[in-house]
């Protein structure tokens, strides 16, 4: 199809077309070159005789902008900083043109990277564990010739890189040994193993200098300076523990009694006695330092065990590692949450962080009630009910992350108490019982209003006949007064109300005659009923007159007391002395 199109076009053109000189240019340059370094140019050429035409010329394929070509001249030129060891070749388009009438023609640009030695090795020195103690302290075995202390990896980038080579400063203390060299596409690696040597000098000082040098040996040769300031002391007890810390996965169904980890202590660790600090889930045999289990694990309770191990010798020296247990489901999910149990009141929960990370994979909703944000902050969407909740807990960055989490939320007893009696049939039986009660009481209020309504009329009632009795004797009494004989007598109708009874009865007592020489100030006393005055008693007879005119012999009583109206005889009072009663008494 191309062909035909350019036929065509050559047809139309009067068979004018454009040619490069080379199907393919190809051009070196060294990696090292400084950049607007011309690389080469490329030419076009014409077939038709005109000379007049101007050929342009387009660059394709360099997304990097690595490189430029004049459009008018076909020169190119270097705009970025070459580097062998990431692109060693750059295959490229070139496109030249006239015009819209003519076809273009189109050829390839191939590049070659020419590598130079401008990487200086690198050093890199690794002390070994066993004899590394707190940063920079340095443990060596005094009893031995040497004490291998760490490995040096010497690395160099150049393709052109033969043979790299490590020297040291203080040859008298230390000694390095050249294990091999490995040649890894484009890098150069040498291995080496420092150690010290004449260890009974190393007493003498405490801080070392040690100085790494190394040379690629190359053209130019460049080096490469690596200092390390450390304290070495001798260590008399070899005995440790093959690693500070140490992880250890098991699977959850694992039986009772089963050897997940034999003794992690090096062989000059002899006659020890082991022991842990978590002896209900775990067992360690004592003499040989082997880790059984001594439980069945439930991943929902507890996922992450920390024990602290320990080894004494028989010197009383001890020497001490942490070993992190991690139980894992069926499906090999590594858990993360050392909180796995919560319990509190549902109404005092808000929010809890169950992870210090920013990796949780969010959940907008759970059990209609929680959300778990991004950084594993699980927070109260409404009031949840009294209950457990289970929550599956994944790290969103890393891979088989899954842990569980229970929530268990509770209600104080008031709250129990309500909920029960909600759910009871006392909940319909009470309010009947306390609506029958408030009934109840409103008929025996009702009921007493209505006696008390009764008992005043009939007071009432009562009271109007005492009254009107009472003026019936006294005018009675003023009538008979006319005709007395003893005109200084009164004489006084008592009303017995004591009783409740419709024909009150009257009682009639006399006084015995005023004296001249009464007190005046007695002339305010009445009596009624009853009387006090015994502070003067009369004498026990007295003689005075009755309604029938006669004189009769009567005593005279001061009345404390009253009995029923069915009784006519009354308790014998004081005597009275008629001498004291004030002359102006008026008694109704």
């Amino acid at each position: 199809m191309i062909l035909l199109r350019l036929l065509l076009l050559i047809c139309l053109t009067n068979a004018a077309f454009l040619s490069f000189e080379h199907n393919s240019y190809d051009f070196n340059i060294s990696e090292s070159a400084p950049i607007n370094t011309t690389i080469g140019f490329v030419k076009a050429a014409s077939s038709s005789s005109s000379s007049s035409l101007s050929i342009q010329y387009e660059l394709y394929g360099d997304t990097s902008k690595t490189f430029y070509l004049n459009s008018s001249t076909g020169e190119l030129v270097l705009l970025n900083s070459l580097d062998y060891e990431t692109i060693t070749m750059y295959k490229l388009t070139i496109e030249a043109r006239i015009s819209s009438t003519i076809a273009p023609c189109f050829s390839e640009i191939n590049i070659h990277v020419l590598n130079t030695n401008d990487n200086s090795p690198d050093i890199n020195l690794m002390f070994y564990p066993s004899v590394l103690f707190e940063g920079n302290l340095i443990k060596y075995d005094l009893n031995a010739n040497s004490t291998l202390l760490a490995t040096i990896n010497l690395k160099d980038l150049d393709e052109s890189t033969t043979n790299l080579s490590l020297s040291i400063n203080d040859t008298e203390h230390f000694q390095i040994q050249f294990v091999r060299q490995i040649k890894n596409g484009l890098i150069t690696e040498s291995i080496y193993i420092l150690s010290t040597k004449n260890n009974s000098q190393l007493i003498q000082q405490d801080y070392y200098y040690l100085s790494l040098n190394s040379c690629d040996n190359d053209q130019p040769a460049l080096w490469t300076n690596r200092s390390y300031e450390f304290h070495l002391k001798p260590n008399e007890n070899l005995c440790y523990f093959n690693q500070t810390n140490f992880i250890l996965d098991i699977k959850e169904n694992l039986s009772n009694r089963t050897l997940i980890l034999n003794k992690i202590t090096n062989e000059f660790c002899q006659n020890m006695f082991y022991s842990i600090d978590d002896q209900e889930n775990f067992y360690i045999d004592s003499q040989l330092g082997d880790l059984y289990t001594s439980t069945i694990f439930n991943r929902e309770e507890r996922s992450i065990y920390k024990l602290n191990l320990k080894a004494i010798d028989q010197y009383n020296k001890e020497i001490k590692t942490q070993l992190i247990i991690r139980i894992l489901d069926e499906a090999g999910h590594i858990p993360f949450l050392i909180q796995k149990k919560l319990k509190m009141n549902r109404k005092e929960f808000s929010s809890i962080d169950l992870f210090n990370s920013t990796y949780c994979h969010y959940q907008t909703m759970i059990y209609d009630y929680f959300q778990l944000l991004s950084n594993c902050t699980l927070v109260k969407l409404s009031l949840p009910v009294q209950g457990k909740y289970l929550f599956y807990i994944q790290l969103n960055q890393k891979y088989n992350y899954e842990d569980t989490f229970l929530l268990e939320l509770t209600t104080n007893h008031t709250e129990i108490f309500i909920y029960a009696f909600l759910q009871s049939q006392w909940m319909i039986i009470i309010p009947i019982g306390l609506g029958i009660f408030i009934i109840l009481i409103f008929i025996i209020c009702a009921a007493m209003i209505i006696r008390k309504r009764r008992y005043n009329k009939l007071q009432h009632n009562k009271q109007k006949s005492s009254l009107s009795s009472s003026s019936l004797s006294h005018s009675d009494d003023n009538v008979h007064n006319k005709y007395d004989a003893i005109s200084t007598l009164s004489k006084l109708k008592v009303h017995d109300d004591h009783e409740l009874s419709p024909s009150p009865i009257s009682a009639a007592i006399y006084l015995v005659q005023k004296s001249a020489s009464s007190s005046p100030t007695r002339d305010d006393e009445g009596y009624s009923g009853s009387s006090d005055a015994s502070e003067n008693p009369l004498p026990s007879d007295t003689t005075i007159i009755a309604v029938n005119q006669l004189v009769e012999q009567y005593h005279i009583h001061e009345f404390r007391t009253r009995e029923s109206i069915a009784s006519s005889t009354y308790e014998v009072p004081k005597r009275i002395n008629t001498s004291r009663v004030s002359p102006d008494v008026s008694l109704v």
